[in-house]
């Protein structure tokens, strides 16, 4: 089987930086400038600064004349080399060897020995140019038999499948297809060539002369006549992502688009390695000072849906108190993921088939962490004191006993053993002299006038009577 690779170009990845994490800002007109250069210029701009004339390559100033309201940022290599790792280890879900092309904003990925599996690399091309800008992300896709033959296609949006027809099609394209430096694109055009293949014709000894040898280095492995290894990049076992919002977020509910594209960029990320997550952190850095947000599950998990159906209960009940500048998500160990075998039918008799961790990382997550913990055996005679609450992570040792409740009431309460029917008992407990909270006690099973059945005891001391304590199931 002959190597195919697909290549995935970014061309806007800067912008979509900046942009994708807010919903609606296609009428807000942005641009990317290079700060650092000894001339400031534009060097990408969205289509809402287009229309005021805004163009990549104009100074900064002139920018700024046309438009006023134009949210100019600087460039962040780091942050786009940051997003091109995140991204090299999402595109591990679609091949084993995944490669970051450096300078070019471009992921390569050996699609041929996937096509079994995921069809036709054409296809899948159109798929992950689809998914990306779910993300958030413009990208632009091809294949082809060389990687820098998959480059090329991506910029013209071709399937070149094999070198025939990586040949074929080459011949007839422009000069500017080819991905070489403006210098040397003037020196091809001033040479008298118009086409790709005029170049080609050319023995190389004698454009290696003209051009120099990087030149020819470049066209031999174009075309396939010289190997070009590619290093493949290994992602981490972690992931973190940071957005800045093009506009400030006044409302918890306004975090949840941004959310959802980092969410489903970790996700991928979790799919590709074989892996799931227990433990989600948020951090909002607002206006004045900062917030933070974790979601605790109770077993690995890498579901998006999931994740986002528990911090859409989590922000309901989160107002913040400063507008939101940026936010960023990170979580810090990997987990191993046995995905649970998903039965056609619930079973209501069967606990298995109805798990309760769903409805406990729900409640955690709109009640809070606190507000929501397990409980663990004491050895203590008293019924109110052989409990403790314990974390839900933490294993529970806790046996129940069958004559004794589930249910205690929060504080005993005062009644007539004369309105009750005794069903068992008594059960004598004197114990407590070592704290100051002795007591003797007889209990019993009654039942009331309505069917329910309870739990009483007389109480000898400290303070005289008949009381209730439980309720039975």
């Amino acid at each position: 089987m002959s190597t195919l690779w697909l290549a995935i170009e970014l061309p806007h990845l800067a912008l979509d930086l900046l942009s994708r994490g807010k919903e609606g800002v296609r009428d807000l007109p942005m641009a990317i400038s290079d700060a650092d250069a000894r001339r400031p210029k534009i060097l990408d701009c969205n289509p809402a600064a287009s229309r005021l004339g805004i163009r990549a390559g104009m100074p900064l100033n002139a920018a700024r004349g046309l438009a006023g309201a134009l949210q100019l940022t600087d460039r962040s290599p780091h942050a786009e080399q940051q997003a091109l790792e995140r991204l090299a280890a999402w595109c591990y879900q679609y091949s084993s060897a995944v490669s970051i092309l450096p300078g070019r904003h471009a992921l390569l990925l050996e699609s041929g020995g996937s096509e079994r599996l995921l069809g036709d690399s054409a296809a899948l091309a159109q798929r992950l140019t689809g998914e990306l800008l779910n993300l958030g992300y413009h990208a632009r896709a091809g294949t082809g038999p060389t990687p820098e033959g998959a480059l090329l296609a991506a910029r013209r949006g071709l399937n070149l499948p094999t070198l025939k027809a990586l040949q074929e099609t080459l011949g007839g394209l422009p000069l500017d297809a080819l991905l070489v430096e403006s210098a040397q694109y003037a020196a091809l055009e001033k040479m008298g060539f118009r086409r790709v293949r005029d170049v080609m014709r050319l023995p190389r000894k004698a454009l290696a002369r003209r051009l120099g040898t990087a030149m020819v280095e470049y066209l031999d492995r174009l075309s396939g006549v010289r190997p070009d290894p590619q290093r493949h990049w290994i992602p981490p076992e972690r992931f973190s992502s940071l957005m800045d919002l093009p506009a400030e977020v006044n409302n918890s509910q306004g975090l949840l688009f941004p959310l959802r594209r980092l969410v489903g960029e970790l996700c991928g990320v979790l799919r590709a390695a074989d892996r799931g997550i227990q433990e989600l952190n948020i951090h909002l850095q607002l206006r004045r000072g900062e917030e933070r947000l974790q979601l605790r599950l109770q077993q690995p998990s890498r579901d998006e849906q999931h994740f986002m159906d528990l911090l859409r209960e989590r922000l309901e009940r989160f107002r913040l108190p400063q507008p939101a500048c940026s936010l960023s998500l990170d979580t810090d160990e990997f987990l191993s993921f046995d995905a649970a075998p998903q039965g056609l039918f619930v079973d209501p008799d069967n606990p298995a088939s109805n798990p309760v961790e769903p409805l406990l990382e729900r409640l955690r997550a709109r009640l809070g962490e606190s507000a929501v913990a397990g409980l663990n055996g004491v050895e203590d005679h008293r019924p109110e004191y052989s409990w403790a609450r314990r974390r839900l992570e933490e294993p529970a040792r806790c046996q129940s006993l069958p004559h004794r409740p589930v249910w205690l009431l929060p504080r005993p309460e005062r009644c007539r053993i004369e309105d009750y029917r005794v069903l068992a008992g008594p059960e004598r407990i004197e114990s407590g002299w070592w704290d100051g909270h002795d007591c003797r006690r007889d209990y019993f099973v009654v039942r009331d006038c309505h069917g329910s059945t309870l739990w009483a005891y007389r109480e000898y001391k400290p303070e005289p009577g008949w009381y209730l304590q439980g309720l039975f199931g």
